[in-house]
């Protein structure tokens, strides 16, 4: 590869997706280059680490006087804007969902879930996708092996570096079923085999949104024989455990006191690229794996005071900007909202929505996802 051609990917791969889309029209070259597999990851990790170039996708269903039924939309997210440009996203599919849950999120793709008719007895959706909104492909998912109950699972997507595959796992929150998982080049799920040494039961907070990814594991929290956050390797498929801190991993901090302090709250994310642990039991605490797999290196990162939270409300962590700045979704009866938190100053003065012309209420919003818009193509991934 000449110095020429790598000054233009360089250039290339610093521009946004909707712009790159439009390039592919300029040559046939231009078209070959981008369509590439090493430009592509080129471009999703130049933007990946570039924080002015994330994304948050919402979710709004069709419930509550506020709401226009189920839409997804997008919007830029900075810290010092927080949320603008909202645009509504076109549907993914060729019907009019009635309903729809985004289930998680890898790489700029969405695995999400619509339902097209009404019908009480359905627990699953109409029809799963695989989605990436920036270039607005998708392509369908089959369906699960064993279904449980509706809203009583979470999953997660996340790449296997070692297949070069996109897979997906789904938990059963409470332990009915067995975990199951997709891999996009099998086209098909299966369920996990009772030998990968899954120890622990399920305990996942309210709320969550799916499970948290990374280096090639999804994690969660579990319980019994004690309280630990729970790996599973999608490479070779093997359940792992990390202790909790010292503090937390005390008994009677994860049951519920409601007369006292609150609901106990307790989960697992990823921010700035580490395991997380948040814990709200009257303050709200944030804990960071700073060596993964080192129990002795959980560090409190930040506390919000007690008198800052609302009891009744869930607090979720979902993206780190900076050393000092968080984005919270917060979740309670009047609906969801998103806060930024500024660690160095104590305060959480910007808060979504409030202003918007985009018929957006607190009271309709389902979900928020954080995501990086990328060039791969769902086809590219098709199943076999």
């Amino acid at each position: 590869m000449g110095s020429h051609e790598e000054i233009i990917i360089d250039i290339l791969s610093r521009l946004s997706v909707k712009s790159l889309l439009r390039f592919k029209c300029v040559s046939k070259s231009w078209n070959t280059l981008i369509s590439e597999p090493y430009f592509i990851k080129k471009h999703l990790n130049t933007h990946a680490k570039n924080q002015n170039s994330q994304k948050l996708l919402i979710t709004q269903v069709p419930h509550g006087k506020y709401c226009n039924g189920f839409n997804l939309y997008s919007s830029s997210l900075s810290s010092s804007k927080l949320v603008e440009d909202i645009r509504r996203l076109d549907y993914p599919s060729s019907c009019k969902p009635i309903d729809g849950r985004v289930y998680c999120c890898c790489d700029g793709l969405f695995f999400i879930g619509f339902w097209i008719y009404w019908n009480d007895e359905e627990v699953e959706p109409s029809i799963l996708l695989l989605w990436n909104p920036s270039t607005r492909e998708s392509i369908m998912l089959p369906s699960h092996v064993e279904i449980p109950p509706q809203e009583e699972y979470v999953y997660g997507l996340g790449y296997d570096a070692t297949s070069d595959d996109y897979k997906i796992l789904r938990i059963d929150t409470h332990d009915k079923v067995p975990d199951e998982i997709l891999a996009l080049k099998s086209g098909s799920w299966r369920q996990i085999e009772e030998t990968s040494d899954r120890m622990s039961s399920t305990k996942i907070s309210d709320r969550e949104l799916c499970l948290a990814f990374l280096h090639g594991a999804f994690h969660w929290l579990g319980h019994c024989p004690r309280d630990s956050v729970v790996s599973f390797n999608i490479s070779d498929e093997m359940y792992g455990e990390i202790p909790l801190p010292g503090i937390l991993s005390s008994p009677g901090l994860v049951e519920v006191d409601a007369y006292a302090l609150g609901p106990v709250q307790i989960g697992v994310s990823v921010l700035g690229g580490k395991l997380s642990l948040y814990h709200k039991h009257g303050n709200f605490d944030i804990w960071v794996l700073k060596d993964y797999g080192v129990k002795e290196s959980w560090t409190k990162w930040f506390t919000i005071p007690s008198y800052e939270v609302v009891r009744k409300k869930v607090i979720i962590p979902i993206y780190r900007f900076s050393d000092d700045e968080v984005l919270l979704s917060y979740f309670c009866l009047d609906g969801m909202v998103y806060r930024m938190h500024n660690v160095s100053l104590e305060s959480s003065n910007r808060i979504w929505p409030l202003d918007c012309n985009h018929d957006i209420h607190a009271s309709s919003i389902q979900d928020g996802f954080v995501y990086t818009e990328s060039l791969i193509s769902p086809r590219s991934l098709k199943l076999m």
